[in-house]
């Protein structure tokens, strides 16, 4: 399987990226009319010579800075790929750093992407494939994990562990679960006993190509040469919640906020009504999932950005008719919805997808960006709804 990055991006159906992105897709040095475009400002100092390009760790300095959360040291909000000390010649933010949105950052003429979601498919958002959720090398970060039912080595190494083995084979009486010495391990069939290798204690094999979707990306990046930067503990700690705050705006329910920004009073909706507008105006394909009677009338709107514990679902339920949240374990806050609904309950419970629900919150943040780098242009490009729905 090869992936191929250099062809033209699919432009998709989505409000809101037409929305917030009129010009997206023009060509470079290009007008909207397809003429040329006036030449790029140029910066100046007091002297009037040309302002020094700003670096992207001078760009990253600035959002630690005035980001109005203490900077905690984490390996999440990183930079993921390229040269942090590269020349910015623009900024697009997104809610996800997939090939299509790198694509149109090099045609925007941006070279640094601030991305909420990982770049590299996991929380570790290492440039190769690594363990399910796991750390560098699949191992995780305290090392290879103790073989099932190991337990902890005692002291003093193996020798002292098989000493104990040995007593432990031999115990009888009154809560050792034997009544009488137990018989020594019976030799494995040969056809279960596993061959010897040849060539043991020789060096290792060596490592499996590079996976095909890893290499495709890390070589677009580095032709390219962008850098990447997660930016989403920080930006989320902020108060108020920048991706509720985006949602609502895109909404229009701004004016019916209620006490903090995770509430909200509407006029009167149906529950399906209310899925139909989400789904219009995000400019989802088909990731929009929800719980209970559609004719359900619904008013307090509850939101739970981002992923949901359970215990977010359980303590906001009882106050609101219906909440809408980003990514849940469908085992947990779904279930415990539909067994609420189940129990004859007039509420609701709607999962737009953690990538469309972080859109409006990085939207918010490329309007921040633009306060505190006005050196240099800055986007908002939504990565779109990833699923789509059959007919």
């Amino acid at each position: 399987m090869g992936v191929n990055c250099s062809s033209a991006p699919q432009t998709r159906n989505n409000p809101t990226e037409r929305k917030h992105n009129d010009n997206a897709d023009l060509a470079p040095g290009k007008d909207a009319k397809g003429g040329a475009a006036a030449a790029p400002f140029v910066f100046t100092g007091p002297s009037g010579h040309a302002a020094a390009p700003l670096t992207a760790q001078e760009i990253i300095d600035r959002i630690k800075k005035n980001v109005g959360v203490e900077w905690s040291s984490d390996d999440v909000d990183t930079f993921k790929a390229g040269d942090p000390s590269m020349a910015v010649t623009g900024v697009v933010t997104t809610s996800m750093a997939t090939l299509e949105i790198l694509q149109k950052a090099v045609q925007a003429g941006a070279n640094l992407v601030i991305t909420a979601a990982p770049t590299f498919y996991s929380r570790a958002d290492l440039s190769t494939p690594g363990g399910r959720g796991l750390g560098a090398g699949g191992a995780g970060r305290g090392g290879a994990l103790p073989a099932r039912g190991a337990g902890n080595a005692p002291p003093g190494g193996a020798g002292r562990a098989a000493g104990a083995g040995a007593a432990a084979a031999s115990a009888s009486g009154p809560g050792t679960g034997a009544s009488a010495p137990m018989p020594p391990t019976p030799p494995l069939p040969q056809s279960v006993v596993p061959t010897p290798q040849p060539g043991a204690g020789a060096a290792p094999a060596s490592p499996p190509p590079p996976d095909p979707v890893y290499a495709g990306k890390n070589d677009f990046i580095a032709k390219h040469k962008l850098t990447v930067f997660r930016l989403t503990q920080h930006w989320n700690a902020r108060k108020p919640d920048p991706r509720a705050v985006g949602l609502a705006a895109a909404m229009g329910w701004t004016k019916y906020r209620a006490g903090d920004d995770l509430h909200y009073n509407v006029p009167p909706i149906a529950l399906g009504a209310l899925a139909s507008q989400l789904k219009k105006a995000l400019g989802t394909r088909g990731g929009i999932r929800a719980i209970g009677d559609p004719a359900t009338m619904v008013r307090q709107i509850g939101l739970l950005p981002g992923y949901t514990l359970i215990q977010a679902s359980i303590a906001m339920m009882p106050s609101v008719d219906v909440i809408i949240t980003g990514e849940v374990q469908e085992w947990e806050s779904a279930t415990y919805a539909q067994d609420v609904v189940f129990a004859g309950v007039k509420k609701g419970f709607i999962s737009i997808g953690r990538v469309v629900n972080e859109a409006p919150g990085m939207q918010l943040c490329a309007d921040w960006l633009k306060t505190i780098v006005p050196e240099v242009p800055v986007r908002f490009i939504p990565a779109g709804d990833p699923y789509w729905r059959p007919l």
